[in-house]
């Protein structure tokens, strides 16, 4: 037996199972080990119900399409959502919420010019579509697209004449919103030629910093000027203990509020009404400058450069994703296009890429969503929503050892089910052997791919383990059964038959589970795709192993 293939495929994915679950221990779902809830409340109520369940679609489809986790999202009356997933760590939590508040409000412009927007373009999410290309600083990503005929006009109009000049494009660069800048730290960006970002890329373009921001982000900047006074302070005689008041007047600098309200007046007049504070490390704006500002009715978002530099201060400020260079010229519409970015390794272009396709492809929320309170995105005196929070296990890891001893009792009772059908060991065992492998292998898979194993996932198992006795019974019942008037069939053509009904049955499953992944299943996704793993794994490589043996022992 240990000379055939099928049979060392079968022993080979035990013992790669066996090592996957001994390096990676299986990832369970909230049900065993508690988690995360997310609480998210909606800057107005929806108009509807439809709508609603757009928010909750697009949601699911950008959390669980980067991979990160198996989360679900719930809906909550018509103004509140709620994201649940299992334990994570403060980074992925950071991550999962980045995700969240982003609107994936996607444009492009030249030298501040709209040239396409995301609802204009269909993107190429194909093998084709995608290129990652090794640069001198790191990786270039490429994601191919298609403008419809609006935005290939306009994108036309937008480059002609632009040859060598950035494309910028902007994932929810901020609307109705002006930065507000020290005159120290405006002077000394725009005194800057060269904005590199982490991975490389300048987005300089014969450009400032200021012009970046002001032209070609299309976002007012206000300054904050200082104004020398003269301090007066008192000194004191220390022979007489005497106040001699008048005799140390001292040069101070302090902020121009007056000249600031000339600025705030006229951002209002435009319908600006938020300022984000721009603090670079040398800065010191004071909270009476935070609260004059909130006084005046603006919403107000802080975001320092702390240690970052200033080419990834400036996307951060303005929502800038890259800004690759035009290199072609076409005097009419323009119907192709590429969206391109740098990065330092090849798995940060792979994230990129799926980050991309994901956010563009799963459309824009209808409504947006508040900063959640406590976290780092609420910073400042805006208005917040929702709140971040665990919660205990529902089952607890206690009901896994439970379920694996029932399950374990279960696979004993069939099979002394199976030798009274049978009336021998040498039969009844495999079959026994064959349920416990199936389930390793299943586990190991479910290892090897990070699953989060929640208790649908364990009862698609349990689906499998059925079916595979089912099998395993056909494939004992064909290859045993004696034909009409003593004719002899071969025990191939046995097998053969009975692979014939598992096959049909196994389709059926496979079809039914990926009509479950493609409609909006919610929590029943990991149920569906953890049986057709289940299934897959069955009739590749337990049950002909299984044939095998039986057709030795019959032989």
């Amino acid at each position: 037996m240990l000379k055939n293939i099928k049979i060392l495929i079968l022993i080979a994915a035990i013992i790669l199972s066996a090592v996957f679950l001994y390096a990676k221990p299986l990832n369970f779902g909230s049900d065993f080990v508690g988690g995360v809830s997310i609480e998210l409340e909606l800057e107005r109520p929806t108009n509807s119900t439809e709508e609603m369940q757009a928010m909750k679609t697009i949601l699911e489809t950008r959390l669980n399409g980067m991979g990160l986790k198996d989360i679900q999202v719930v809906t909550w009356g018509n103004q509140f959502l709620i994201v649940k997933m299992a334990k994570a760590s403060p980074d992925q939590i950071y991550e999962i919420e980045s995700i969240i508040m982003r609107q994936a409000k996607y444009i492009e412009r030249v030298d501040g010019k709209l040239a396409i927007k995301g609802d204009e373009l269909t993107l190429d999410t194909s093998s084709r579509g995608v290129a990652i290309v090794p640069t001198d600083s790191g990786y270039q990503w490429q994601v191919g697209a298609r403008h419809n005929v609006e935005g290939a006009k306009r994108f036309g109009e937008a480059i002609a004449g632009k040859m060598g000049w950035p494309i910028d494009s902007f994932i929810d660069s901020p609307e109705n919103t002006s930065i507000l800048l020290t005159e120290t730290t405006y002077k000394y960006i725009h005194s800057m030629t060269n904005f590199k970002t982490r991975e490389g890329e300048d987005i300089y373009g014969s450009s400032n910093g200021i012009y970046i921001i002001e032209k070609r982000s299309q976002i007012p900047v206000i300054q904050i000027k200082t104004m020398k006074t003269m301090k007066t302070i008192k000194t004191i005689d220390t022979n007489n203990s005497e106040d001699n008041e008048g005799n140390g007047n001292v040069p101070e600098e302090n902020f121009d509020f007056d000249d600031l309200q000339i600025q705030l007046n006229s951002l209002k007049e435009k319908g600006i009404n938020t300022i984000i504070m721009a603090e670079d490390k040398n800065d010191n704006i004071t909270v009476q400058v935070e609260n004059f500002i909130a006084e005046n009715g603006f919403r107000i978002m802080i975001k320092p450069r702390n240690n970052e530099i200033y080419g990834e201060w400036i996307k951060e400020l303005t929502g800038l994703q890259s800004s690759a260079r035009i290199n072609i010229f076409s005097p009419g519409p323009v119907y192709a296009a590429v969206i391109t970015g740098n990065t330092r390794t090849k798995a940060e272009a792979e994230n990129k890429v799926i980050a991309t396709q994901v956010l563009l492809s799963s459309g824009n929320l209808p409504v947006k969503i508040l900063p959640i309170c406590g976290t780092k995105f609420s910073e400042g005196p805006g208005q917040c929503g929702g709140k971040e929070e665990t919660f205990d296990p529902s089952l607890g890891e206690k009901f896994l050892s439970i379920s694996a001893i029932i399950g374990l009792i279960a696979i004993i009772v069939v099979s002394v089910i199976l030798f009274i059908r049978y009336r021998t060991l040498i039969l009844t065992i495999p079959v026994m052997l064959t349920c416990l492998s199936e389930i390793l292998i299943i586990l190991g898979f479910a290892s090897m791919i990070r699953w989060e194993l929640d208790l649908l996932a364990i009862a698609g198992i349990i689906i499998v383990v059925g079916t595979g006795v089912d099998s395993q019974i056909i494939i004992l019942d064909e290859t045993l059964k004696k034909g009409k008037k003593k004719e002899v069939v071969s025990i191939v053509e046995r097998i053969k038959s009975a692979f014939f009904i598992i096959f049909v049955s196994a389709g059926t499953i496979i079809v039914v589970m990926f009509a479950l992944m493609t409609v909006q299943a919610g929590m029943l996704k990991g149920f569906a795709f953890t049986t057709i793993a289940g299934v897959l794994i069955g009739v590749i490589i337990t049950r002909p192993a299984f044939a095998n043996i039986v057709e030795y022992i019959v032989k």
